[in-house]
Parts: structure tokens; sequence; C-alpha cells
């Protein structure tokens, strides 16, 4: 619990382990002073019902150490906890919505209200996530605060003959990884690291099994025959990875092709999948089981690409009426 360190005597022991409270403080002078630090923590502690000097950092810790860890986001504990230094790290009892609304305004100097959106939420699920666990007994001071609307963009997709320019390119790449992969991703709307991390025993029968995915849920997806023999000719032997990184190949690649869509790189395959499958008449709920979205508002930002989509108002509006009621006449 306590113990001497480079810089003096550090402490790190178990304020309430019940509740996932752990304090850790470094570089007392001496083991009498880092003594006294605890028995005052501890009786404070017990006074008050908690620690009075619990900081945002400390409430992020504890997610981290109780759920965080579990989640596939490797850099959400960081993010968060650059939030709560932010925000100058506050006492957690005295936290409000009015101290990130403060936040917020000036943070939207910097950044777009979809990124201050991201980190509302970020924050805001430390909360809930602790109320559930017991740890955090008040409310959740960013319960009642609402999200900023943030308007609608048109998400950038490649033609058909840039795909094909986007293709010649990947073939060309020293890395031989970068077509097969390229490819899945075009034929499947494939996240990249979901192509990218498939094993030979993923790919089999015309289909691909993708595992491991953002939302924890398998699903398979059918593939032209050509590209299966692609993926097992060029893949790997084993049972193993089939496929070395090829981000940076494809990223080269891309680059090469002189096309320009701000903020996708690899991510516009998906989404060029996507537009295409819709243009041609798929169906919006075979679509969010292709993609594996957990939300079907996720996918019906591609629905106005449907053929068919608000058909109807060339034929159920009032001038369309009017029109079918004077050729009657």
């Amino acid at each position: 619990m306590i113990t001497k360190g480079p810089k003096g005597w550090d402490v790190d022991f178990w304020l309430d382990k019940s509740a996932g409270i752990r304090k850790r403080k470094r570089g007392f002078r001496t083991k009498s002073e880092a003594e006294r630090w605890v028995s005052e923590t501890r009786r404070q502690y017990s006074q008050r019902g908690r620690d009075p000097g619990e900081r945002l950092s400390d409430l992020v810790d504890t997610w981290q150490e109780l759920h965080g860890s579990t989640l596939k986001d490797p850099y959400r504990y960081s993010r968060t906890m650059a939030i709560a230094h932010a925000l100058g790290n506050p006492i957690a009892a005295t936290f409000t919505a009015l101290d990130f609304g403060r936040y917020r305004t000036q943070r939207l100097k910097d950044c777009t209200p979809a990124t201050v959106n991201h980190e509302h939420r970020y924050l805001k699920a430390v909360f809930n996530e602790l109320i559930r666990l017991g740890v955090w007994h008040e409310a959740n001071p960013l319960a009642m605060l609402r999200q900023l609307k943030v308007d609608e963009t048109e998400r950038a997709f490649l033609t058909l003959d840039e795909c094909r320019l986007v293709l010649q390119e990947c073939a060309a790449s020293t890395n031989s990884h970068t077509l097969p992969v390229a490819q899945i991703c075009l034929a499947t709307g494939a996240r990249w690291d979901e192509a990218e991390s498939l094993t030979r025993p993923q790919v089999s029968n015309g289909q691909v099994r993708f595992v491991r995915t953002k939302n924890g849920k398998s699903r398979s997806v059918p593939i032209p025959a050509e590209l299966e023999k692609l993926i097992l000719s060029r893949g790997y032997p084993g049972n193993g990875k089939l496929f070395s990184s090829c981000r940076s190949a494809f990223r080269k690649a891309y680059e090469r092709t002189g096309l320009h869509t701000p903020g996708q790189m690899t991510h516009i395959l998906r989404h060029t999948f996507a537009s295409h499958y819709m243009m041609q008449g798929g169906n919006i709920v075979t679509l969010q089981r292709i993609l594996g979205h957990g939300d079907i508002k996720m996918t019906m930002r591609y629905s106005h690409l449907a053929p068919d989509h608000f058909a109807t108002a060339l034929t159920h509006s009032p001038l369309a009426l009017l029109e079918v009621h004077e050729t009657s006449v």
C-alpha cells in the first residue's frame, strides 16, 4: 500500500473496493506523511460517504478498470481522460451540466459540433456505467443536457470508373494483399480492419464470415467465385490471418489516383458499396445486416439513393391528382 518510489513514498490503496474507489498518490517526503494522508482520506470518506477529493479523472480511472478495459476501442480511455483534463479535472461531486456547457461553447471554436457530441457521449457514458455498477450514487450530471444539432452531410462515394481506377492502383501496389482486401471491402461493404483480419477458415463456399466486429456480432456475406480464388491464392497459408497490414499501401495507392474524399480513406470503399447497393434497388433492411449496423438509423443514411425513394411524390401530390382529375373530366 505504501512503498518507496524513486521520488519519495508512494500510496496505492482501495478506499472502498466494493464501490470501486481506489486512491493513488506519489512523492510523499516521508512514510509518516504518506500514512497521515491515508488516515485523513479514510476519515473524510467515512464521515461524508464519498472521497471529497475525488476528481473527474478518478471516475474515468474507475470506469476504465471496471468497464472500459472490456471495450474494443483502444483509444476510448485516453480520449475520455483528455476530456476530463480539458474540463479542468473538477471535483467529481461538484461537476454539473453547466460546466460542460461552458466547456462546449469554448470547444466549438476549435472543432465541429459532431466532435463535441462525441465527447458529450463519452463522458455521459462514464457516469451511466458507474451508476449501473453502484459506484456513483448521484444523478448523472449530463443526463438532461441535449446534444447539439448536426446538419446531415452528403457522404461521398466512388463512381464505377473511380472504383476501377482505385483497383488498378491497388493491383500495382508492392503489397500483394492490398488488392484482395480492397476488393473484399467493395464486394461486401466490410470495414478495412474486418477484411484485413480475415483467416482462411472464414472464407469458404462463396462466403466470407466476419467475426469480432465493431458491434460484436458475426455476419456472413457472399462473394464472387473469382474473388474467393484471389483471396485464397494471395493469402498466407495455414489457419492464421490471411493478410499482412496493407492500410498504408492502400493509402498510397489511393493518393496515386488523385481522388479527393476528405475525411475518408479506406472507409470510402464501405460507403461506395452501400451507395451502389441502394442505387441498384437493394433492400435497406438487408443492407443493415450486410453492413452489420446495430441501429437501422445508421443504414437509413443511404435510403435516399434508392431508385424508388419518394417516387410516390410523382403520383400522390395534389398537383398530380389535379392533373389526373382534369384528364378524366
